[in-house]
């Protein structure tokens, strides 16, 4: 598995976690779970964006912009991540497997955007 569908089901496992305390169901579709996440991820950035009081008049075009900038992040660690594991696998070597990377998700309410370290 990438890093990117690593890093793709540890948004889902936070974004089922999080779909839950909002009273949400995490909604599975036929149409693969790619699309499920984003669909999930846009409905949890709308739940979010209509119970803030720091985002009062800001439309839905916003949540788009969350899921583009998570999207791009996730994808850039990757690539990283990609390049560390080379690395550590050939100076201290480890086998890929033995190199875990957990990911941290946290949520700006003011610019309606999730951060990823």
């Amino acid at each position: 598995m990438s890093y990117l569908d690593q890093f793709m089901q540890q948004w889902k496992m936070y974004l089922q976690q999080q779909l839950s305390i909002c009273g949400m169901n995490y909604i599975v579709s036929e149409t693969g779970d790619a699309a499920d996440i984003k669909t999930n991820s846009l409905a949890y950035f709308a739940w979010l964006r209509t119970n803030s009081i720091e985002l009062v008049g800001v439309d839905e075009s916003r949540d788009d912009v969350a899921w583009v900038m998570l999207e791009k992040q996730l994808k850039a660690f990757a690539d990283k991540a990609e390049k560390g594991t080379f690395d550590l696998v050939s100076k201290l070597h480890l086998e890929e497997g033995q190199i875990q990377i957990v990911l941290n998700f946290s949520y700006d309410n003011e610019q309606h955007i999730f951060y990823v370290s």
